[in-house]
């Protein structure tokens, strides 16, 4: 099987990929870098949902203090407003 062109590798799905890869790898040598490869985008595989999750936990605490600040923003206005010593 000779290799599909560009194009032909672009129009394919994730499946048919795959399955072109493996019926090609069948016939091929590789040495040991294909392997350090394959670890290396695992390791930036995880990397990456690391950086992922860290990114949702900052924007929860970014949204939380968002909405303590305007709560204690409100509180403040309230408090000028009526000052607690009974004075008007």
């Amino acid at each position: 099987m000779n290799s599909p062109s560009l194009q032909e590798l672009r129009s394919m799905t994730d499946d048919q990929l795959i399955e072109t890869h493996d019926d090609l790898a069948k016939n091929t040598v590789v040495g040991t870098q294909h392997f350090l490869d394959e670890i290396a985008r695992r390791e930036q595989a995880k990397q990456t949902e690391a950086i992922l999750s860290y990114t949702r936990w900052m924007t929860w605490l970014t949204v939380i203090i968002t909405v303590a600040t305007i709560v204690n923003v409100i509180i403040a206005v309230l408090l000028l407003r009526h000052p607690a010593n009974g004075t008007h």
